[in-house]
């Protein structure tokens, strides 16, 4: 075999792993005040698009981070950043697996008798993200308001399922939330 045809092998057989970029860096992090930071995985996007990074850069997205607009779910929704592929037809819809971006954790709720903390992973095993939110609670944990045990008995917020019918009452099982 003849050294150009030997090169021209190689090159061939080389080219794609250098088309797949992983030079770059693969997580990017993105601030979301009322969720928490989005994790966006560039080998993710590269592996299902056929690394076509023009299809997001410089159409959709600035490859100059700092030149990049915020924008809001409702953006997206209307095709912009990344509404503009998960639109439910190119990818899956921005509104249909929210846990697929943001990132749930558990929250501690600090009270006199005995911090409580609400398990996300327990809930989003059985329900969606829609089913809570934003109905009974808004994503970010500090604009919700605080509720007592007795307005979660009457029903509001961890009441609106914790009935003792729909999932245990918040009137028993005290230790199932609260450290006691």
């Amino acid at each position: 075999m003849s050294r150009t045809l030997l090169l021209s092998a190689l090159t061939f057989l080389l080219l794609p792993g250098l088309a797949t970029a992983r030079w770059i860096d693969d997580i990017v992090k993105i601030d979301v005040e009322a969720t928490g930071p989005v994790e966006f995985s560039h080998y993710n996007h590269l592996d299902a698009l056929g690394k076509k990074c023009t299809l997001c850069h410089n159409r959709v997205f600035n490859i100059v981070r700092s030149k990049n607009p915020e924008f809001t779910m409702d953006d997206m929704r209307k095709g912009k950043a990344c509404g503009a592929r998960h639109n439910g037809k190119k990818a899956f819809a921005v509104d249909d697996d929210c846990s697929a971006c943001h990132p749930t954790h558990d929250i501690v709720f600090a009270v006199e008798d005995g911090d409580a903390t609400f398990p996300h992973s327990v809930h989003t095993e059985m329900y969606g993200c829609a089913d809570c939110h934003t109905d009974i609670f808004i994503p970010d944990q500090k604009k919700n308001p605080r509720f007592t045990m007795d307005q979660m008995s009457e029903g509001e917020a961890c009441g609106a399922c914790h009935d003792g019918d729909t999932a245990f009452s918040v009137d028993d099982n005290c230790d199932t939330c609260h450290d006691m």
